[in-house]
């Protein structure tokens, strides 16, 4: 069986289901690791994540994951930046790939992540 994977370009600020093609805006960090990686659900208490995150590297105590649009800052006003065409508005994160609610909903059903 083929693992389900999706694709962050990061001179893009974009990320795309492998299987059907579809694509979407994300926030990234120029911090945001290149490579391919395994995806895993993970519980959080943290404020902002709605209770998971989905981890896809470990460096030290950091975990670089996929989660939903972290407004806990409202001055950094993430909901708009991600809805912005500019690719340099999307690129303001510690390294961790924000998505929306619905892509993350999506998200929790793939397997593998890769980074170009």
């Amino acid at each position: 069986m083929k693992r389900k994977k999706v694709v962050v370009d990061t001179s893009r600020a974009e990320l795309c289901f492998a299987d059907d093609k579809k694509c979407y805006p994300v926030l990234i960090g120029k911090t945001t690791p290149k490579g391919q990686f395994n995806l895993r659900l993970m519980r959080t208490e943290k404020p902002g994540y709605g209770g998971e995150v989905i981890g896809f590297k470990e460096q030290g105590d950091f975990l670089f994951a996929l989660h939903r649009v972290w407004t806990q800052i409202p001055s950094e006003r993430r909901m708009q930046r991600i809805a912005s065409k500019r690719v340099s508005d999307r690129i303001m994160t510690n390294g961790c790939i924000n998505v929306t609610d619905k892509v993350y909903n999506k998200l929790r059903h793939y397997f593998v992540l890769e980074v170009i």
